[in-house]
């Protein structure tokens, strides 16, 4: 078994048997999907160590059922396959079916292409992508330049004001939760919130990211929460509001909250 499932919580792992020999011990890798036009972070473990495969193949697999329910999309084409990968020298090569080609408007490609050069970029040893069909380079995709080395820089625009990395859609949190991830938002200046099923705030906290203005930093929070019984609820991350108005950015994870 490669992928074993969706992390199981805030510090939580997914479990998973075997028939065979002992697996490697579990990791977790990151996956960007999309959700309202722009780039989505999220999370499957996995005892494979062949990291950029896998990590690819968990792309292509799509969001999950939580993650559907939420909004949560992909823009790679359905039937779309692996064929190999490959790292030398920084560059990960994707070998891919021309499937992954499949017509859409330049916006649907660009991000495409943005899922799979953040997915297999996370890992130290792929600061780069080069995308080929069948073993030939790929140079053009609907009118979109596809760059020889595909880099997150190249999709820069895609990445929204706020990426909450943890915890993840459809998490099972203990009432302490732990929020971490990055943004680039007005002097670094955001809010967490812990809503319950009733829509009601009932744990709420001011703190700063890293950076912030011109620059994306990285955020961690944690916030205590207590209900009565096991309900949904949502995680609200977004930046402060210089006016009376809503905040610009609002991020809204869908938890399962526990007493």
């Amino acid at each position: 078994m490669l992928v074993v499932g969706l992390v199981a919580g805030s510090g939580g792992a997914a479990r998973a048997s075997s028939h065979g020999p002992t697996p490697h011990a579990s990791t977790t890798i990151a996956v960007w999907f999309k959700r309202d036009a722009r780039l989505w972070h999220t999370k499957r473990v996995t005892t494979s160590t062949f990291q950029v495969r896998t990590a690819v193949r968990a792309l292509f697999a799509g969001p999950n059922a939580a993650e559907s329910a939420a909004g949560v999309k992909t823009a790679v084409p359905a039937a779309t396959h692996l064929v190999s990968t490959s790292v030398a020298h920084g560059v990960a090569t994707v070998n891919l079916t021309p499937q992954f080609a499949s017509p859409a408007t330049k916006q649907q490609i660009r991000m495409r292409l943005a899922q799979l050069t953040f997915t297999v970029t996370q890992f130290p040893n792929a600061h780069a992508v080069h995308l080929e069909f069948n073993g030939s380079a790929v140079t053009s995709i609907g009118g979109v330049t596809v760059p020889r080395h595909m880099r997150r820089a190249d999709f820069r625009r895609l990445v929204p004001a706020i990426v909450v990395h943890t915890p993840v859609i459809g998490a099972h949190l203990s009432p302490t939760v732990r929020v971490t991830g990055t943004s680039n938002v007005f002097e670094a200046a955001m809010i967490g919130k812990v809503v319950n099923s009733g829509g009601r705030v009932i744990a709420k906290k001011f703190f700063t990211a890293t950076c912030g203005t011109v620059c994306r930093g990285r955020f961690a929070v944690s916030l205590s929460y207590h209900v009565a019984n096991a309900q949904n609820g949502t995680i609200v991350v977004s930046d402060t509001s210089a006016t009376s108005g809503p905040p610009p950015h609002i991020v809204k994870i869908p938890v399962r909250l526990s007493p």
